[in-house]
């Protein structure tokens, strides 16, 4: 014999129900067929899994709020927790879940399973609330990044050996309307005097047109390449312990311009089930000083710029993981150093492929440099760099390999300017063990040869702990 349920409690379990069925993959199975004791027995089970999957939900939202924050592609988190994509892809579907509801008319409750019924039904009541908030009422969303190390060298500064502090970081990523975004990046880092200095990585403020535009003003990483906008300050979320020698941020040794100042227009565009992803960027054209670039944040005293593009290519199908592209920019360099300033016409060309999957992370970039002399009328010097980096996924251990490579013309006084623009080699092996969902032990074993300006070698075995949070 069956019974009526009351009008408001069977909407609020059909309500329940259909938001699980949407949001979570679960559905609350009743057979009217079944015993009162069966039937509020597996529904305790249901209901224990559904508060379950929320728990972890809720804690994969906070991960990939993280990356996505940023810009960082949702491929990063993969390589940023001790596979936390599988857990909730497991509870996504359990065994045994029906794919609907059978139709039936379901007993009594009893005050017991009620009040189970209720706390699901309020803990679903919240996630929905929280999700349909206006930007304006979400606050300060802030994330942060640091590391400590210790090695035989200081992995940027090879003149000091020990332990060492890297970076403390922190983002802030304010959402001021529904589609005006903002993204500050303040950095405690050390130097190459060994000070602890504050920088400001990036403050950038832009306007959403849509999914397939947004525009940027303010100090942004420069779009080249693969691996200067998919990985930022914060070593975290890299598989390896730290960047390629060349694509350094300028503070740390690199010879390339990593941030620029002024416009950045970007998006992406599917054609079929590819998708094409644009960037076109102005700004201040950087300087040398003291042998490193300056970004020119207050601007720039001959009113020169930086110009460039980045095309790439997102693939599917067989190749679904793999994105390809090319990248082009030129500006005008004056080294400060010099009385009067030296002036070189930098041209940058160059061609990447990354194939990010759950199991492999293999980046490849490639840079050739068409230097112009404009003031000693030397002509133009070319010169290439490059590295090539594969790693392996395997649970919570990801190995990697990496070659990198610079040969800069020291006939060309962009590079000759630069303390760090001498030609060089480096292989590296390293593993890196995801301690947790935020955290990493990375340790890499590397030999860097230098070539040209000054020859050396020297030898590294490095041990880094990376945290977020």
């Amino acid at each position: 014999m069956s019974t009526t349920t009351p009008p408001r409690a069977s909407g609020r379990r059909a309500w329940v129900g259909a938001l699980l069925v949407a949001g979570l993959g679960q559905t609350l199975v009743t057979h009217a067929a079944a015993d009162d004791s069966d039937r509020i027995a597996a529904l305790e089970q249901k209901l224990d899994q559904s508060l379950q999957l929320i728990r972890q939900l809720s804690a994969r939202v906070n991960d990939l709020e993280a990356q996505a924050a940023h810009g960082t592609p949702v491929a990063t988190v993969k390589r940023s927790g001790a596979g936390a994509a599988a857990p909730v892809a497991a509870a996504a579907a359990p065994p045994g879940t029906l794919a609907a509801t059978q139709p039936g008319v379901p007993a009594a409750t009893p005050p017991d399973s009620a009040q189970r019924l209720e706390r699901v039904e309020q803990t679903v009541a919240e996630m929905a609330a929280s999700a349909g908030q206006h930007a304006e009422d979400l606050g300060m969303p802030m994330h942060g990044f640091a590391d400590v190390g210790v090695g035989n060298h200081n992995p940027e500064f090879p003149q000091y050996q020990g332990a060492d502090i890297a970076e403390l970081d922190f983002f802030l990523t304010p959402r001021l309307g529904s589609r005006t975004r903002a993204l500050f990046e303040l950095n405690f880092e050390v130097g190459s005097d060994g000070a602890v200095g504050v920088d400001l990585e990036r403050a950038q403020i832009g306007y959403q047109f849509s999914d397939s535009a947004t525009v940027w003003l303010g100090r942004f990483h420069t779009p080249y390449g693969y691996y200067n906008t998919a990985f930022h300050h914060g070593q975290q979320i890299a598989t390896s312990l730290r960047r390629p020698r060349f694509i350094e941020f300028e503070d740390h040794g690199g010879i390339m311009p990593a941030h620029s100042v002024g416009a950045w227009l970007t998006g992406s565009q599917r054609f079929a089930d590819e998708k094409l992803t644009y960037d076109v960027y102005i700004g201040n054209s950087q300087s040398i000083s003291e042998g490193k670039l300056d970004m020119n944040n207050a601007g720039n005293t001959h009113g020169s710029t930086i110009v460039g593009g980045n095309l790439g290519l997102l693939l599917s199908g067989a190749l679904d993981g793999l994105k390809v592209g090319v990248d082009v920019f030129q500006t005008r360099i004056e080294d400060e150093d010099l009385a009067p300033a030296y002036v070189t016409q930098v041209r940058s060309y160059g061609a990447y492929a990354a194939y990010d999957t759950d199991t492999w992370e293999d980046i490849a970039e490639f840079h050739v440099f068409d230097n112009e002399d404009l003031t000693g009328h030397t002509g133009t010097h070319r010169s290439d760099a490059g590295f090539l980096q594969m790693g392996y996924r395997a649970g919570r251990y990801t190995p990697y390999a990496r070659y990198e490579r610079g040969a800069f013309k020291q006939s060309d006084n962009y590079f000759a300017a630069q303390a760090t623009g001498s030609s060089y080699y480096r292989t590296a092996l390293g593993l890196r063990f995801d301690v947790d969902l935020v955290s990493s032990l990375k340790l890499e074993l590397a030999d860097t040869h230098l070539t040209d300006r000054l020859i050396a070698s020297y030898n590294e075995a490095l041990l880094q702990y990376a945290i977020r949070f």
